[in-house]
């Protein structure tokens, strides 16, 4: 299910996370909305993987964003292997790139049913994704809501957190769960199967990057522990 967009996003510029212009292996950008209580930021990834580049919940940049951006890409390996989808909220733009590039979409299983299009291919945790990516699967405010494990090429584990864990500054939080009956009902329910989904992953967590939100480089370790309430 395609969440509703406020009027009037602003693209973000394209930032580089990790790598270097010359030598780009992880790539953000986004949308910036302006709303009553504030500043919304939507973000969106791209990685270079063995497979070849891969999206995270893609948002369709301006024009002069995605010039930039597919000039990025082109460096990391050409068109992108897949779009990973990490909730069944953030189609976005993954059905415009797989009409413009050919781009099959990768959605999770437990978000079956609420997909507005059809995805190419549904995934659980025991499914090899592209590029490696591990899939953990959280009962959370979203019935897809999926986590996804990277190991970065400099050795650093990288949580991709979707709608998760969000960035407030210098700390997370946990997505309040909504109104949907298959979803969680707290943000204590949420975080007792986060204790359980990322127990063997904890010790291995060096950064959090967020669909809202800026990427989160305190502490990850001590602040997802923190969070959910890990000993």
């Amino acid at each position: 299910m395609t969440a509703s967009s406020p009027p009037g996003p602003a693209s973000s510029p394209v930032s580089i996370e990790i790598g270097t212009s010359h030598y780009p292996r992880l790539v953000r950008w986004g949308h910036a909305y302006q709303r009553e209580s504030g500043v919304s930021l939507w973000h969106s990834y791209v990685l270079t993987t063995s497979d070849g580049p891969i999206l995270i919940d893609p948002l369709m940049p301006d024009g002069p964003t995605l010039g930039h951006l597919e000039s990025i890409v082109e460096q990391m390996g050409g068109v992108p292997a897949a779009t990973i989808l990490t909730n069944d909220m953030h189609e976005r733009a993954a059905y415009v790139a797989r009409s413009q590039w050919g781009i099959p979409i990768w959605a999770p299983s437990a978000g079956d049913g609420e997909y507005e299009a059809t995805p190419d291919r549904l995934y659980g945790a025991s499914d090899r994704l592209p590029g490696g990516l591990v899939a953990i699967p959280v009962h959370a405010a979203f019935i897809g809501d999926t986590l996804l494990k990277w190991t970065a090429p400099d050795g650093r584990g990288v949580l991709f957190s979707g709608d998760v864990f969000m960035e407030r500054g210098d700390h997370l939080i946990i997505h309040a769960p909504g109104a949907n009956p298959r979803a969680a009902t707290s943000i204590e329910e949420v975080a007792a199967d986060l204790r359980t989904v990322l127990a063997p992953h904890l010790d291995t967590i060096d950064l959090v990057f967020s669909a809202h939100g800026t990427p989160f480089t305190g502490d990850a370790r001590a602040e997802i522990r923190r969070l959910i309430g890990a000993d």
